[in-house]
């Protein structure tokens, strides 16, 4: 009497077509047993068994992970290995017949992404990322690179959390590459700085006190005092040149003068060309002026 070992689906196609990107490996099933009894195949790959026996057979996997149908003289059934690992197999009808399948799995990768790619000075930021296996405990470096500098520095050895997440926080002085490395993986982010510039709302005496604030002095550098168009766009209207604090005083007076007759919006703006290497452009909120 045939021994027979029922399949946990019925009705659902058992020959699995694998990706044009993947391959196949074919295993005879002979009546001396699996030819050959191992292989090594990569992850997504698949393997084909064919009965070249004139008896039946059926290919079972010792796990449950996978079963064939009884396979008739000349039949086939393929399946697709969607993980690594080690498949030790055998014949359902026939258990001495034993094999193997070793899967390679996929490399390690890790992931990396900032909240932001581009900040004012001082804002934090929040770096995430997994790695592949999605497991819980795995050690992840951060390390930082500095604009201007050449070698990377180590900031944070995580743990992953829940689905091999996880996360840091980071306030860039500069324009910073930010890197997570894992089991030989390695992913990187930039995250870009803009000195903070601030304008606040004219005074009582009648000025603007507005300042540049970043990781190191501004004095002496210049910055562009611009009015909004009415095509909505903005245009230099003044050059000013910073103090030793970083800032500098303008009169209510000498704003109104850079602008024509009317009710507009004023900055201050810096462009990279005007600042310290590691920085990109930069400008304050904005001001109203009027003119009459």
């Amino acid at each position: 009497m045939r021994r027979f070992i029922p399949i946990a689906v019925a009705g659902v196609a058992l020959v699995l077509a694998a990706p044009a990107s993947t391959a196949t490996t074919t295993i005879q099933i002979k009546s001396t047993g699996f030819v050959p009894a191992s292989v090594t195949i990569n992850q997504d790959d698949s393997v084909t068994w064919t009965n070249t026996d004139k008896k039946d057979h059926q290919v079972v996997a010792n796990g449950g992970s996978f079963a064939s149908p009884i396979l008739a003289p000349g039949k086939t059934y393929t399946h697709a290995f969607r993980a690594g690992g080690t498949f030790r197999y055998h014949d359902g009808l026939h258990p001495t017949l034993k094999g193997t399948v070793t899967v390679r799995g996929a490399p390690p990768l890790v992931t990396l992404a900032t909240s932001l790619p581009v900040v004012k000075f001082g804002t934090q930021v929040t770096l995430s990322g997994t790695v592949s296996n999605k497991r819980t405990g795995e050690t992840v470096t951060i390390t930082a690179l500095p604009f201007g500098q050449t070698t990377k520095q180590v900031i944070a050895t995580l743990q992953t959390t829940a689905n091999g997440a996880f996360t840091f926080n980071v306030t860039p002085q500069l324009n910073t590459t930010y890197q997570a490395q894992w089991k030989g993986s390695e992913s990187s982010v930039v995250v870009q700085v803009q000195p903070l510039i601030k304008l606040p709302f004219v005074s009582r005496g009648g000025w603007f006190h507005f300042y540049v604030t970043a990781g190191e002095s501004f004095a002496g550098r210049f910055v562009y005092l611009q009015r909004f168009t009415l095509l909505h766009t903005w245009i230099n209207v003044r050059k000013l040149q910073l103090g030793q604090q970083s800032g500098r005083i303008m009169s209510l007076k000498s704003a109104r003068s850079a602008v024509p007759r009317g009710r507009w919006s004023i900055r201050i703006y810096m462009p990279a060309s005007e600042m310290p290497a590691g920085y990109i452009d930069s400008w304050s909120g904005t001001q109203p002026v009027v003119r009459r």
